[in-house]
């Protein structure tokens, strides 16, 4: 196995305050890895630094072989062409209809307008957005929207997917779907998908690992089935899964 993400010693100061503190963590190619932890703990910081939306003040980053604690503007701008994000606060652009905001990350590939067009539509059809082209963001629900995005996302066949609270705001048949979606996404591709969550619920059903996040400490990484015999012993790891709940 190769690994995709490499974090070594990462620490990250806001205003004085320490809200990551010595994170180390390497991630495999292909893998579903959830990031696990209350609101406040550290989870949609922890994905920016992955990302390269902002640097941390200590430590070293590894996203696909490139080392995002040196990198150039131009390097960062060939990354993301590898790498999805679906955004918690929502990303979309309500001055674009569904399908324009669909093909903004196509835009530099080289594609002809119809061909863009037709990659959209394709995509739409897997995640059932069929209907909605033309329509924009601010007219959708909070599940369509959050569809939509997942769709922008993988519009590209990124490498790594990154998703910060999974599932969060869908009704119970989306869920099903966009669980079926990225599985397919993941054994096509060999996508790897890192995605936070403060449920202990569904969307754990899907990782390989997980990691406990708290105060900006990790506390725990491995199965699904480690954690329940690690919370068992770790009082401090069962007071962080119950603020999970």
């Amino acid at each position: 196995m190769t690994a995709i993400i490499k974090l070594e010693n990462i620490f990250q100061h806001i205003g004085g305050r320490c809200v990551l503190e010595d994170i180390s963590l390497c991630i495999e190619a292909g893998e579903s890895f959830a990031l696990l932890g209350p609101n406040g703990a550290g989870k949609t910081l922890l994905l920016r630094l992955i990302m390269g939306l902002d640097r941390p003040s200590a430590g070293r980053i590894e996203v696909l072989g490139r080392d995002l604690t040196h990198a150039s503007p131009a390097e960062m701008i060939r990354l993301r062409r590898s790498v999805g994000m679906v955004m918690q606060g929502g990303s979309l652009l309500n001055g674009l209809s569904v399908i324009e905001n669909l093909i903004l990350p196509l835009r530099a590939s080289g594609l002809s307008t119809d061909r863009m067009q037709r990659t959209a539509r394709l995509i739409m059809t897997q995640l059932r957005l069929d209907g909605l082209e033309n329509m924009r963001p601010y007219e959708l629900s909070g599940g369509l929207s959050r569809k939509v995005e997942l769709a922008r996302a993988l519009i590209c066949r990124p490498l790594l997917l990154l998703w910060d609270e999974l599932l969060d705001g869908l009704d119970p048949a989306s869920v099903g779907e966009i669980k079926e979606h990225l599985q397919r996404e993941k054994k096509t591709y060999n996508m790897t998908l890192i995605f936070s969550t403060h449920q202990t619920g569904g969307a754990l059903t899907i990782a390989h690992r997980i990691g406990v996040l708290e105060s900006g400490r990790l506390l725990f990484t491995g199965s699904q089935e480690g954690l329940e015999a690690a919370e068992r012993r770790d009082l401090e790891l069962r007071f962080a899964l119950q603020g999970s709940l």
